[in-house]
C-alpha cells in the first residue's frame, strides 16, 4: 500500500482478493434446496423420458413452470428430467415456460409428476430406473 493510500483512506481489497472472495452462482445453487449433483448425475444415465426414444438421457431438462425459479437460476434439481439431445431437448426449450407442460403432456409424459418421483427415489438408480419404465409403459410407449 502506498502513503497515498494510507492518506486518503482508500482500502478497497486488491482486485485479485475480491475474486477470490465473490462467490459462483453454481456455489450458491449447490446450497439451495432440491439440488443435488449426484441426482443429475444419476438422471443422465436413465433413458430419455420421451416415450419410443430409445436413447440413453445425456442431459437434465430443468422444468420452468415449477415457481421456484429465481433471477439467473434454473429450477431446483427435484425437477429435473432425463432427455436426450435427439431431438426433444431444443424442442422442450423452445416450447418455454408457457407450453413446457403442454409439450411434454402431448408426448405422454406428466412432467411435473414424474419428477418428483424420480427424486422421491433418488439417489437408488435401480429404483429411478424402474419409475421411468414404469411411466414410459403407463404411456403407451
Amino acid at each position: 500500500m502506498s502513503l497515498h493510500d494510507h492518506q486518503y483512506g482508500n482500502w478497497k481489497p486488491k482486485r485479485i482478493e475480491r475474486i477470490k472472495a465473490k462467490k459462483s452462482p453454481a456455489d450458491k445453487r449447490k446450497k439451495l434446496p432440491g439440488n443435488s449433483e449426484e441426482h443429475l448425475k444419476l438422471l443422465r444415465t436413465l433413458p430419455c423420458c420421451i416415450p419410443g426414444c430409445p436413447h440413453t438421457a445425456n442431459t437434465v431438462h430443468h422444468l420452468k413452470t415449477t415457481g421456484e425459479r429465481g433471477a439467473a437460476l434454473r429450477s431446483p434439481d427435484k425437477y429435473g428430467l432425463p432427455i436426450c439431445w435427439n431431438p426433444h431437448h431444443e424442442d422442450a426449450e423452445r416450447a418455454g415456460s408457457k407450453n413446457e407442460l403442454k409439450w411434454f403432456s402431448d408426448r405422454g409424459i406428466e412432467a411435473l409428476e414424474l419428477a418428483a418421483a424420480l427424486w422421491a427415489v433418488s439417489p437408488n438408480p435401480q429404483a429411478m430406473y424402474r419409475v421411468l419404465a414404469a411411466h414410459k409403459q403407463t404411456k403407451g410407449a
